[in-house]
């Protein structure tokens, strides 16, 4: 198999269109979606560790400093606001329901998405998490849905 042939067939990931079926208030209502791209995956990721802010400070006072030295005298602080970290992960669950359902010409974004009604983003996100064989090392939205 040639490279191409190769790029051809791991493409067509995004053509593997998964129909699913979902509660939306009393009916069930069927929804087109396809597996996330690897590139997709990593901006989600991205959207999903937004609001950890980690700041290293060195103090070297002035003079050379081994390596030793500076870990020695480092000061390493993390915050995580918990109120951007549930948005962040919310953005990601509507981010990751609205690439998956662009089928053929339909162009959703994550703000339609978030205009859904309660519980759908959800319920739609747990089939993309099926359909894309997503886990927990991939996002940490995850831990909520299993």
């Amino acid at each position: 198999m040639t490279n191409n042939e190769i790029i051809s067939k791991l493409l067509q990931g995004t053509d593997e269109i998964h129909e699913v079926t979902i509660q939306d208030g009393k009916e069930e209502v069927t929804v087109q979606l396809r597996p996330l791209t690897s590139g997709e995956l990593t901006k989600i990721k991205s959207i999903e560790k937004e609001p950890y802010k980690m700041e290293i400070g060195v103090n070297t006072q002035g003079k050379r400093t081994s390596a030793k030295q500076i870990e020695k005298n480092t000061d390493t602080n993390m915050a995580v606001g918990m109120g951007e970290f549930t948005e962040s992960q919310a953005n990601a669950i509507y981010t990751a329901v609205a690439w998956s359902m662009r089928v053929g010409d339909t162009n959703i974004t994550p703000e339609i998405v978030e205009n859904f009604r309660k519980g759908v983003p959800e319920q739609i996100f747990n089939h993309v998490i099926d359909i894309s064989n997503l886990t927990e090392d991939d996002l940490t939205v995850i831990k909520q849905f299993r």
